[in-house]
């Protein structure tokens, strides 16, 4: 008599071990796969707060004005409910009214986010341009790349050369005018008696100071 061995025995080894050679691959693809996908979030959520960011800094200039004629026809209420859901909007904390604040406050503060809001305006339109008149800038420019033109004669030279300038300039705005947005939210936050860092209402002031200047500099060129 002969006894033999079960020809299956093997088999459920080499399962095995295909199938720990399947999960051992799937295991050292997934944290890469997971860092690939948490970098594309974290991008997509800084676009998000930016594109939030300009919609925040254009609605200023109509928050201001409604902030100043709330203060002057005294229905200070309406205007912290606006201020809440554009601060919502923004993603900042939430304007709790703690106190309410007088007409001259609700005044000044309106006159500042007005002023701010053209600041703004102005950044918007900067970054508009440099996104067009930069990468671009062969699109909406045909020729002729006369001496004068940076990067010409060409129109390879002319493209390039614009686009070095403003493409470090499209950053550089996008994060300014979510810093004034988020200055200005905390403004709202103090307006209304919430504890905010102690440079918040100087800097505010500074900026709103240089806003004035740069506005009138820029209407003596029109």
């Amino acid at each position: 008599m002969t006894n033999s061995l079960p020809p299956t025995s093997a088999t459920p080894g080499t399962r095995s071990a295909a199938g720990g050679g399947t999960t051992s691959a799937a295991n050292r693809r997934g944290p890469v796969a997971g860092r690939a996908a948490g970098k594309d979030r974290r991008r997509r959520g800084l676009v998000g707060r930016v594109v939030r960011a300009v919609g925040y800094g254009v609605m200023l200039v109509p928050m201001g004005v409604g902030a100043m004629v709330g203060a002057v026809v005294g229905r200070g209420d309406g205007v912290h409910e606006r201020w809440r859901r554009l601060g919502r909007f923004l993603g900042a904390a939430e304007a709790v009214r703690l106190r309410r604040p007088g007409r001259v406050a609700l005044f000044l503060h309106g006159f500042s986010s007005l002023v701010l809001g053209v600041v703004c305006w102005f950044l918007v339109m900067m970054l508009v341009l440099a996104v067009v008149r930069g990468p671009f800038y062969g699109f909406v420019e045909h020729g002729p790349y006369g001496p004068g033109t940076w990067g010409g004669p060409t129109k390879a030279g002319a493209w390039a050369a614009h686009a070095a300038i403003a493409v470090p300039l499209i950053p550089l705005l996008g994060f300014g005018l979510r810093g004034i947005a988020l200055l200005q939210a905390a403004t709202v936050r103090r307006l209304y008696g919430s504890r905010t860092a102690w440079w918040t209402i100087p800097v505010t002031a500074a900026l709103t100071l240089a806003g004035l200047v740069l506005l009138y500099s820029w209407t003596q060129q029109v």
